[in-house]
Parts: C-alpha cells; sequence; structure tokens
C-alpha cells in the first residue's frame, strides 16, 4: 500500500510539475503603464507616437515581431524568405492565425458565427496599400517607402494595385522592394504594417480605431465591450484566440495617464486615460515617485529625471534616436532657401553649444546615430559634420530678403528657452529686427509643427524607424509627415531611383543642410524607467514604443 501511495504521489508532483512547464512564476499579473496621451486613434496605418504604437502592439499582429535585440521573429508569418539581394521577401503566414472575432458576428451579419475569422495575406495587402494611398494621408506611411512602386502610388502616378505586394495565395505574401533592404522583416513589426481586415474597415465607415466598436485586432490582447471609455479608461486583456510565436505572460494591461494615483489592483483593468489636450501634466519627480510607490509599473520618463529615477532603483532604458534642431515651416515666411541659409549662417554656434538642454549630446548630424542602411549603421557609409557653417556676408543676405514689416516667432520648450533666446539675440543683432519667441509644452510644440503652424521652432526630430531612406523620405514633396512642408523636386528626385544607395542619401542630407531645412544641434534620448521587478518589456526606439506581450513580475 505504501508503494501505491508514493507511486500516486509521485504521478500528482508530477502532473503539477507538468502543469507548470511554461509558465512562469510571474505570468498572470496586471501590468500598470503610463502614457503620455490618449492616442487620438487606433488605426494601425495612421496612428503615430510611443503612446498610439504601445497599444497597437497589444492589439494587432503584424507579420514579425522583434526580439530583445532587435531581430525580427516569427509573428503572423511563421517563416519567410529573401532572395539574393534582399529585394524580395515571401512571407509564409501560419495557417491557424485569426482575427480577435468572426467578421459576420462583429458586423451584425450573423448571431451564430462564433468561429474566428482567419488573418489572410490579402488582409496586409489592403492595409499597405491603403497605407500609401494619398487619400489616406499616413504620417507613418514612409517606411514603406522601400516597397516597389511605394512612391509612385502615394503620389497617386500609379494605381494601388501597382504596389509591390501580392497574396500568392490566402497565406503566401510576396513583397517586391526598390532596392537591397536585408532588415525589411524588422520594418514589418511597426504599426503602419499591421493587416487590415477590409471588410470590418468598410463597416467600420470611416470611425476605424476611433472607438472600441471600431477596432477588430489580432494581436495578443483585446478590448471587451465596453472596454474604452474616451478620456476615462481602456480595458486590454489577454486574448484566448490570439496564435503567435509565444502567447501572452500579463492578464490584462492598465494604460494610464494623468492621474498618476490610480489604483494598480483595480479588478477590471481599466486604463484611465485623458485626452490630448488635458492640462493635468506631471513633472518626472512625479512619474517617479508614481513608480516607486507601486502606483505604476512603467512610465515614459524626462530625460532630466534618468538620474532621479536611477537613484531610487528604477530600471532606466534610454534611445538615442532623436535629433534637435532649427526647422523652418518652409511654406510661410521661409520658402526661399537662400533666407533660410542666412537665419543659420549668423548664428553664433559655439555659443549655442553650451546651452544645450540637460542631458542632451552635440549633434553634427540630422540623422541620429543609431541610423542604419543595409543592415549597417550609415554613418559609418557617409560622411559627417555637413551641418551649414557661420558666414560673414550672412546678415547683409538676409537683410536684403527679409521683408520690412515680417513678423517671425520662433517656437520652443521651457528646455530649450535659453538656446532660443540666443538665437533670438543673434538675429536681433544681425537683421535689426525685431523677432519674438513663443515657449510652450512640448505637446503643444509638437502639435504646432506638425500642423504647420509655425514660422521656426527648436524642433526633436524623431525618425519613425531606423533605416536612413526611410528617415529622409520625411522630407520629400507631400509626405505628410513632413513637418517642414517641403516642396523641392531636386531633393525628391535623389530618392526616387529605381535604386537606392549610401551615396545617394548622403547627397539627400547633404541637400537638406545646404538648403537650411534643419540645422542639427543636438541629440536627445527617449527614456522609460520601471519597477526593478518588473521583467519582459522589450523596449523600442523610434517611437516604436513597448512591446508587453511577455510582461511580468517577479513580486
Amino acid at each position: 500500500m505504501k508503494r501505491v501511495l508514493a507511486v500516486l504521489c509521485s504521478i500528482v508532483l508530477l502532473v503539477v510539475s507538468m502543469s507548470g512547464c511554461g509558465e512562469s512564476k510571474n505570468a498572470n499579473k496586471t501590468i500598470n503603464i503610463k502614457l503620455t496621451a490618449e492616442p487620438s486613434t487606433l488605426d494601425p496605418q495612421v496612428a503615430q507616437g510611443s503612446d498610439a504604437a504601445t497599444v497597437i502592439s497589444a492589439l494587432y499582429e503584424g507579420l514579425c515581431r522583434l526580439d530583445s535585440s532587435g531581430k525580427a521573429v516569427p509573428g503572423v508569418a511563421e517563416s519567410w524568405k529573401a532572395n539574393s539581394d534582399s529585394t524580395e521577401f515571401t512571407f509564409n503566414l501560419r495557417s491557424n492565425a485569426v482575427w480577435n472575432g468572426n467578421i459576420k458576428e462583429v458586423t451584425g451579419k450573423s448571431e451564430n458565427e462564433t468561429t474566428s475569422t482567419p488573418v489572410t495575406a490579402q488582409d496586409f495587402v489592403f492595409a499597405w496599400r491603403r497605407a500609401l494611398d494619398a487619400s489616406t494621408a499616413s504620417p507613418v506611411c514612409t517606411a514603406m517607402m522601400c516597397i516597389e512602386n511605394a512612391v509612385q502610388v502615394h503620389a497617386g502616378t500609379l494605381s494601388s494595385d501597382k504596389l509591390g505586394v501580392t497574396a500568392k495565395d490566402s497565406h503566401t505574401l510576396v513583397v517586391k522592394l526598390r532596392y537591397t533592404c536585408p532588415e525589411f522583416p524588422q520594418l514589418t513589426a511597426q504599426s503602419v504594417f499591421m493587416p487590415c481586415n477590409e471588410e470590418f474597415f468598410t463597416y467600420a465607415a470611416g470611425r476605424y480605431g476611433m472607438e472600441r466598436a471600431t477596432i477588430f485586432g489580432n494581436g495578443p490582447f483585446s478590448i471587451p465591450n465596453y472596454g474604452w471609455n474616451h478620456n476615462q479608461n481602456l480595458t486590454a486583456k489577454r486574448s484566448s484566440t490570439y496564435v503567435g510565436g509565444t502567447a501572452a505572460l500579463p492578464s490584462s494591461l492598465v494604460f494610464t495617464i494623468g492621474d498618476a494615483s490610480a489604483s494598480n489592483s483595480t479588478a477590471s483593468a481599466a486604463v484611465t486615460v485623458s485626452s490630448s489636450d488635458s492640462t493635468s501634466t506631471s513633472t518626472g519627480t512625479d512619474v517617479v515617485q508614481s513608480i516607486v510607490s507601486g502606483k505604476m509599473d512603467i512610465a515614459p520618463l524626462d530625460i532630466s529625471s534618468v538620474s532621479s529615477a536611477q537613484k531610487a532603483d528604477l530600471t532606466v532604458t534610454s534611445f538615442q534616436d532623436t535629433t534637435g534642431g532649427l526647422c523652418f515651416n518652409t511654406k510661410g515666411v521661409f520658402q526661399s532657401a537662400a533666407l533660410r541659409r542666412a537665419f543659420v549662417q549668423v548664428l553664433k554656434r559655439g555659443t549655442l553649444l553650451h546651452l544645450l538642454p540637460s542631458g542632451t549630446q552635440q549633434a553634427d548630424d540630422i540623422l541620429p546615430p543609431a541610423i542604419q542602411f543595409g543592415g549597417k549603421p550609415y554613418r559609418d557609409q557617409v560622411t559627417s559634420g555637413l551641418f551649414l557653417k557661420q558666414s560673414a556676408s550672412a546678415a547683409a543676405q538676409g537683410s536684403s530678403l527679409l521683408k520690412k514689416g515680417t513678423k517671425v516667432t520662433l517656437l520652443c520648450t521651457e528646455e530649450t528657452k535659453p538656446l532660443a533666446s540666443e538665437m533670438l539675440a543673434n538675429w536681433n543683432q544681425a537683421f535689426q529686427t525685431y523677432f519674438s519667441l513663443n515657449a510652450v509644452d512640448e505637446r503643444t510644440l509638437l502639435s504646432s509643427v506638425s500642423s504647420g503652424s509655425y514660422d521656426i521652432a527648436i524642433y526633436p526630430y524623431t525618425p519613425v524607424s531606423a533605416d536612413a531612406y526611410t528617415a529622409l523620405a520625411c522630407f520629400q514633396s507631400g509626405q505628410s509627415g513632413n513637418f517642414t512642408q517641403l516642396k523641392d523636386s531636386s531633393y525628391d528626385q535623389l530618392l526616387s531611383g529605381s535604386t537606392v544607395s549610401s551615396g545617394a542619401l548622403a547627397q539627400a542630407e547633404k541637400h537638406l543642410n545646404d538648403n537650411a531645412v534643419f540645422y542639427p544641434l543636438y541629440y536627445t534620448k527617449h527614456a522609460y524607467a520601471a519597477q526593478s521587478s518588473v521583467t519582459g518589456v522589450l523596449y523600442r526606439p523610434f517611437g516604436a514604443g513597448l512591446d508587453l506581450r511577455g510582461a511580468g513580475k517577479d513580486n
């Protein structure tokens, strides 16, 4: 009998052990994340900014995801292969990949269709064509310009069916590129490359991504009914239908903004958010304290607060992915490249470099150091330090071009106000004309520049990806993300060839410098702070946000 009992106990222990296999001790936790603002849309083909990217990464699955080293790993595509020069990729989609729901039931066509709708190659074709359609006005589609005919489709000179993406069958997607791009699978992890079900998009009738009822995702989390009350809460719970390389670890995600005192133990896992025009903003100290107190697990961190977070034994992750510099609205007063050059070349750069914001580093180039091309560091392949140098004749040139009575306002933030004040002093002295300064919060600055409501600004430019071509394509005529409003056929031509080389990109970057479109001054970082007990979060540079699929807490 004792032997029988021993065997039974062994079996029980084995079953218990096996039931725990593959499930971490920190699984099934609620992860609390602070966002800076409620995304204005969760439409992957349009949404921009790290806040939106973080939520979209939870709700959608692209062809690939990225691992902790930034390499592509299977997402909807379980495998892929490239041709010899990496100008064509064939992605093999998982046969069991599904949307989080049945399209007929979701759209009200049937109440009995509960089996989830498959994700197909056509869902990617439709999404990518829509992103590049000029009528969509996507501010993030520059990441797709490496695709064959993408430039022409976006310009409206070719129909969208000419785009180099084809559904060979329901589970095979073929993508043709304009130039060698071995890192293309990594690009497909970005929000703009996520799939879109055409039938659901039509059903959403212009409201796609604007509310819970008009979101149809295929990711590791989904929003339940009544889960998104604008400016109040949003619920993201683990999806039972998600099929990916790794199952989601957290049971729910809590995204919070504004009131950092929100509880981190709500059973409903509600996400409290506020609108982008909220006046309730937390200081860096508030953010650090909210994490230290356990009310938040992860939060974006102002660079000036990095030291405080580190002293509090928080985990700090940062990326030098942004170039701060002087940008001009080329549609207004500064249509003339000669006038822009004069404004740059009267600046006393040596003095300016002593006034850079805390935590930043001198920048000699428009593109930040982390930019890549062809799988290699871009700056290792091209010349550095192409910014315009000071010129003794600039003052006279600018005075002759500046019309009497012209009013110019320099937009900046409080952090860059000392820098801006010195620039105004330089201009007032050189041109004997009064220029005004307007210091605003960063959200207002970003919004004003993005909409073209400015003359000159000290602006933090963060490319939408680490790809050099993508970073420079942002300045092409007609690009929705072109914050300088530049229309320059000579510049466009440098990036519109059938092939793209590092030499051509260097010429394009030099063109921007020579024509004073963007004058680089400093490199800055984006940073996050987290409790030391938080594990498995993948932090992404260039506004790609967080991948929370594998997030957990040890305590």
